[in-house]
């Protein structure tokens, strides 16, 4: 019986959702029986296979920052029968895309004081290609990626539930709760899914799973402005990037 094409590429990222499937051990190892995986960078460097090549999915981390990613990037896509944004970075922007907000050029000057490189405007992988399936986090739940993975070789995208971080969260109602306490929590507008992890840790939430679908932020962001000032809020949202999901539903 023919098993499923699958393959995990790595573009501009520091890797940590492969490290997380890695992080499942055996888990892992037994669903990579389930397919035949045709790359997968932190197990073994493979080139790209020369001529045309049926992939079943593809899994993206990462950012096209160089041109040569952007073209690998179509590539995979032009390949992939379904083709899924793997983790915050892929999906949102993420970290790096803080420096679209705060100036490329004063930005990139930190580091490279005199040197000119390549500093091209951050955009997730569906500025240059069609996604099919997202999954969120930074960095990815590696168990969610299993339950969704299994469905994806099987040819079905999934949904995700429509639930908010807080559903999940121990704190909820409690003194504890990072909003009774007046801080801003983005928990209630934030895609569940990662078990709460930040605010059970005492962390706050800063919406690296991207916002709900089928709410409207406004309201909420209008509520932390009673207690925050506009800079810290937005602050906040640039952090994995999900400043410019908040500013579309704005506009509307």
């Amino acid at each position: 019986m023919r098993k499923p094409k699958v393959a995990l590429f790595s573009l501009t990222s520091c890797e940590g959702c492969q490290f997380a499937l890695l992080d499942l051990g055996e888990k892992f190892f037994d669903f990579l029986r389930e397919i035949d995986l045709i790359d997968f960078s932190l197990i073994e460097e493979i080139p790209f296979p020369k001529g045309k090549v049926e992939i079943d999915v593809s899994f993206v981390e990462g950012l096209p920052i160089k041109k040569e990613e952007i073209n690998l990037l179509k590539k995979i896509r032009k390949e992939s029968k379904i083709l899924v944004a793997m983790g915050n970075c892929a999906a949102l922007g993420g970290i790096p895309e803080m420096k679209n907000y705060q100036g490329r050029e004063r930005t990139i000057r930190y580091i490279y004081k005199k040197l000119n490189v390549e500093n091209p405007e951050i955009k997730e992988i569906d500025n240059f290609v069609k996604v099919d399936f997202y999954i969120p986090g930074c960095p990815i739940n590696g168990e969610e990626f299993l339950k969704y993975a299994k469905e994806l070789i099987k040819g079905k995208i999934p949904e995700f539930p429509q639930k908010p971080v807080c559903s999940e969260c121990e704190h909820q109602g409690k003194e504890t709760c990072f909003l009774r306490k007046r801080e801003p929590c983005l928990g209630p507008i934030t895609l569940a899914g990662c078990q709460a992890i930040c605010p059970k840790n005492f962390q706050l939430c800063y919406g690296c799973r991207g916002i709900l679908k089928n709410i409207n932020p406004k309201g909420f962001l209008e509520t932390l402005k009673k207690f925050k000032s506009p800079k810290e809020i937005e602050d906040n949202l640039e952090i994995f990037g999900i400043k410019d999901d908040i500013e579309k539903f704005l506009k509307l």
